[in-house]
C-alpha cells in the first residue's frame, strides 16, 4: 500500500484548511444577514404569555349554556328558560 508523500499530504491539509475557512466565513456572512433581516423581532420586548398559563376562551356560563343548545343572546330575563332535552 502506497502512502502519500509529505508534500502532497501538506497540500491536501492546506486545501482542507482553506475550505474550512471559506465555510466559516460564509457561515458568518449568513448569520450577519439573518441578524440584519430579523433585527426588528429581536428588539421588541417579549410580552408573550407563559406557555403554562391557561387562557380562558370564553366565560363559563357561555360555555355551559352553549353546551345545552341555548344561545345566551336570545334569552331575555322575563321569559322562561327552555332547554333542549
Amino acid at each position: 500500500m502506497r502512502t502519500a508523500s509529505p508534500v502532497s499530504a501538506g497540500r491536501f491539509r492546506d486545501i482542507v484548511a482553506r475550505i474550512g475557512a471559506a465555510l466559516r466565513a460564509q457561515r458568518e456572512i449568513d448569520s450577519e444577514r439573518v441578524l440584519r433581516r430579523y433585527r426588528h423581532l429581536l428588539d421588541q420586548p417579549h410580552d408573550a404569555p407563559c406557555l403554562n398559563e391557561i387562557i380562558p376562551v370564553s366565560r363559563e356560563e357561555d360555555t355551559l349554556e352553549n353546551a345545552n343548545g341555548v344561545d345566551p343572546r336570545e334569552r331575555t330575563t322575563g321569559h322562561p328558560k327552555f332547554e333542549r332535552a
